[in-house]
């Protein structure tokens, strides 16, 4: 097939529409016609009709022949009927009308009682039927001839000729569009062939003085723009996308040391753990041996839920759900207990700590337990990092309007291009081998993190390899007439009335465990392994307090705390949620279950019962004289 040009594309394809349009136009003009004539050649016969049946009623109804004959006769000054014919109630010829030359089909009609038209060719039958108060009384048929197919025939011809003239004058309007349209076309066809064989984006189409085809001249040389733009920015994406994957490869590669020093740091209290406890599984072992073990176990598991702790809160404060319980702190006694909680790991070092308070009592609003855990990240870092017979220095100091606590040590230091990472996730200073017990990079990350949440800032220094590092914390200043306006949250140690607890887990050593311990503290505890059981126990027993396990087998601690708010003889009991999940959606959950009061596990020993007796009062003020 013969390539067309530009020029005979547009010229065809705008007759070949033209003509289109104008033969679906002209088609629904001439069948709109059609219908028209159609309609109103019935209208106008069933207007006759009704005329003549109308006053054909009487003679129908006194039988009267003669009467209808004559009817009928007024058709005369109607050419176009050729005839007309009335039958009785029960189909037969009542009288006839027939045209000059017409011929009566008799036999055409029955008995009919609706309305019912007919074409045939150029004949019109109409049969009308004759009523009185809805009562049938015989049929009108009328026969007429009509010109419509002569009408549609002119009509037609008149069509024809606007369409060809028409046609005329769009090919004549194309051809002069045309040429004004594909020579600017062809033009940016060539720059188009040029661009893409030599991929020079640089390259424009030329203007042309029509505006309509220069908008188009236009759009093309900013199409062409855009792509030199986005090829570039391709060419910039690439090498972006070549720096992100070399990125990635990295923390690929960080993942797998940290899971690698995850597992490593696991197995190390595991192992002194699992000794402990064979050690306290044998019968002979000595009272002082035994001694030895526990403390081992209660250390060792300090280490691992420290290792998870870490890890759980840089999590949250990564996702935005950590939460501060700010107080007045004293950051004179704040880094004090901290210094005292790594005391024994510097001795065992063998690495001197000294403390220089401030003078004047420095305050911060903040929280204490992650500010201490702040400083402990630091102090037990500093421990760590510094050889034995070294010096660690900690300096609390009111530098205007902050608080500056500075962290220095004579240890290993760090290198100059490890300073820029280290307070990076899963980033340590030193991972050799020989160092032992490093930890998992999440600590400084952490303290950062805190500090930061307290709108302020920590920073480290070093001089390089082996000469030490100093980590500065800068906190905003409470001043001495602000300190009136915090509120503390001191401890209250008051004694409390014993309780009645029931535990429901179905964790058997941890239930036993928690029942021990609040049992040691004077209350009175019953433990149970199951929902339906925990039921059946609150029912009895009516304790103060139900601590539930969540997932609970028979029954789960969701529906455990429905059906007890919903019995009046249960609806009493202080109910607390227990459970691994610890996210506000679950809290929430919990909440509507029925739950009171909500606690995270593992839960250390002292601060479950804290929490169970400060939960407690605070959900029996709420509810006086309710409580027994």
């Amino acid at each position: 097939m013969r390539p067309t040009s530009l020029r005979e594309q547009l010229v065809r394809a705008a007759m070949q529409t033209t003509a289109v349009a104008m033969l679906l136009s002209a088609a629904a003009l001439f069948f709109h016609e059609l219908g028209s004539n159609r309609k109103a050649w019935v209208a106008d016969l069933r207007t006759q009709a009704a005329l003549l049946a109308e006053a054909s009623v009487a003679a129908l109804e006194f039988d009267d022949a003669k009467a209808a004959h004559a009817n009928l006769a007024l058709l005369k000054s109607q050419p176009r009927i050729e005839w007309a014919a009335m039958y009785d109630a029960n189909g037969g010829l009542f009288a006839t009308y027939g045209g000059p030359g017409a011929v009566v089909d008799v036999h055409r009609v029955a008995i009919h009682n609706e309305l019912e038209t007919t074409f045939r060719g150029s004949i019109l039958e109409l049969a009308y039927p004759i009523e009185r108060d809805g009562e049938y009384l015989g049929t009108l048929h009328l026969s007429a001839r009509h010109d419509i197919w002569t009408r549609m025939l002119v009509f037609a011809g008149i069509l024809i000729a606007l369409g060809s003239l028409s046609l005329a004058v769009a090919f004549y309007f194309f051809g002069s569009l045309q040429r004004r349209i594909s020579a600017p076309l062809e033009k940016m066809t060539q720059v188009a062939q040029e661009v893409t064989s030599s991929h020079n984006w640089a390259l424009r189409a030329p203007d042309t003085d029509y505006r309509d085809v220069a908008l188009l001249v236009a759009a093309f040389n900013s199409l062409l723009s855009e792509c030199q733009t986005r090829t570039s920015e391709i060419e910039k994406e690439v090498e972006s996308r070549r720096r992100v994957e070399q990125e990635l490869r990295k923390a690929d590669h960080l993942k797998d040391v940290f899971l690698a020093t995850l597992a490593h740091e696991l197995r190390n209290p595991l192992a002194p753990m699992t000794s402990a406890v064979a050690l306290l599984q044998m019968d002979k072992t000595p009272a002082e041996t035994r001694a030895k073990a526990v403390v081992i176990l209660d250390r060792q598991l300090k280490h691992m839920v420290r290792l998870i702790n870490d890890l759980l809160d840089a999590s949250r404060v990564a996702t935005g759900k950590l939460s501060l319980d700010r107080q007045l702190v004293d950051m004179n006694d704040l880094v004090a207990t901290a210094v005292e909680g790594v005391q024994s790991m510097a001795e065992k070092q063998d690495v001197g700590m000294n403390l220089h308070p401030a003078d004047e009592t420095p305050y911060v609003h903040g929280d204490a337990v992650r500010l201490t855990q702040v400083f402990s990240n630091l102090l037990n870092n500093a421990c760590r990092y510094t050889p034995p017979g070294g010096q660690v220095d900690v300096t609390v100091k009111n530098d205007g309007a902050s608080v500056l606590v500075t962290v220095q040590d004579t240890g290993i230091g760090v290198a100059p291009e490890m300073q820029t990472r280290i307070f990076d996730l899963f980033e340590q200073a030193d991972k050799s081998l020989e160092r032992g017990n490093v930890g998992l990079g999440v600590g400084l990350t952490l303290s950062r993190q805190i500090v930061e949440l307290h709108e302020g800032l920590v920073t480290m220094t070093s001089d390089g390899p082996g000469k030490g590092s100093s980590f500065m914390v800068r906190l905003p200043r409470l001043q001495a007439q602000d300190t009136d306006h915090v509120g503390t949250d001191a401890a209250d140690e008051r004694p409390i009335r014993q309780l009645r607890i029931l535990i429901a887990d179905d964790n058997v050593d941890l239930a036993e465990g928690f029942a021990e311990i609040l049992r040691a503290r004077g209350h009175l505890v019953q433990v149970v392994h199951d929902g339906e059981a925990a039921i059946r126990c609150a029912v009895d027993t009516l304790p103060d307090i139900a601590l539930l396990d969540i997932g609970m087998p028979k029954c789960d601690g969701y529906e455990v705390a429905r059906r007890l708010r919903r019995s009046r003889t249960t609806e009493h009991i202080h109910l607390v949620a227990i459970s691994g999940w610890g996210q506000a959606s679950d809290k929430e959950a919990a909440s509507l279950a029925g739950f009171d009061h909500h606690l995270v596990k593992p839960v250390q020993p002292r601060e479950l019962e804290r929490s169970l007796v400060e939960s407690f009062e605070e959900f029996a003020a709420s509810r006086p004289g309710e409580l027994r």
